[in-house]
């Protein structure tokens, strides 16, 4: 399944992660890589959470971070995805924070590393 096409699931709620979140999980990873190929980046992590993710994108040594929040509470997670610049790998103060949708995830990082100095 397509990750917009978890859009207006109700994810099953457990104390684990359950096999159908560990499926999404694995479709954002994957759909999260091609765009960051697509958008000449590179996904330098991808941290799986209970029932969220972050990820931090590069490219030429410049950072962006990348939150999707808890996908059976927040309804709104395909078209609110937190992004914002890091100054290093590690930085999870970082830069002001923007929003998009999913699919907008590697254009709008392309963006905001092209602004970076």
């Amino acid at each position: 399944m397509k990750v917009k096409q978890y859009i207006n699931h109700r994810f099953e709620s457990s104390c684990d992660k359950t096999p159908e979140y560990t499926a999404f999980e694995r479709q954002c990873k994957k759909e999260l890589k091609a765009m960051c190929k697509e958008a000449g980046l590179n996904l330098h992590t991808f941290n799986g959470s209970h029932f969220e993710w972050s990820a931090v994108l590069e490219k030429d040594g410049k950072f962006v971070y990348v939150s999707l929040s808890d996908v059976r509470f927040w309804k709104d997670w395909y078209n609110k995805v937190l992004i914002r610049t890091m100054a290093h790998a590690e930085d999870w103060h970082g830069g002001a924070n923007n929003y998009c949708r999913f699919d907008e995830i590697g254009d709008k990082a392309a963006s905001l590393l092209e602004r970076m100095k």
